[in-house]
Parts: C-alpha cells; sequence; structure tokens
C-alpha cells in the first residue's frame, strides 16, 4: 500500500486511514521512527502486558533469593541513592 501524506508546519504527518486501520493504531500508540539514507521506517511499538506489579516484580525476587542480597544490603542502597 502507497500513500501520500504531507508534513505539517508543525512536522506532524497523517497516518492514512487505512494504514491506521490496517496496523489497529489508536490515538495514544507508541510508534518506533528511524531513519535510512533517504527514507524514514515506522513501527507500532507492542509493550507487553503486565497483569500486575507482583508479577512484573517476579523475576527480580526470584534472582534476589538465588543470590546473598538481603533486606539490609536493599536498605543499604536505597539510603546510599537518595544521598547522592
Amino acid at each position: 500500500m502507497v500513500n501520500i501524506t504531507k508534513i505539517s508546519s508543525k512536522g506532524q504527518i497523517v497516518i492514512p486511514s487505512e494504514i491506521r486501520e490496517k496496523m489497529n493504531l489508536e490515538e495514544g500508540n507508541l510508534l518506533i521512527m528511524s531513519d535510512s539514507g533517504n527514507s524514514i521506517w515506522i513501527k507500532k511499538l507492542e509493550l507487553p502486558k503486565i497483569k500486575s506489579w507482583k508479577e512484573a516484580a517476579k523475576p527480580f525476587r526470584d534472582a534476589a533469593k538465588k543470590s546473598d542480597f538481603s533486606k539490609e544490603d536493599l536498605k543499604k542502597l536505597i539510603v546510599e541513592s537518595r544521598a547522592r
């Protein structure tokens, strides 16, 4: 599919409705843009769906359990980073 679009005075472009519908693009979707020579490509950024913070933090909790990293070590790191 080939379409022609213009760049607005603010540097904005319109993605034609046929492409938006085909790609399921909606307001607020994130897009990656890159240039190569005299071409620009745009790709929809699909972020993984995370059900909860507990689920997202699980790999880190598991890694911490396998190490000898203690809650005291964590508290020390927090104090050090806040002091910066």
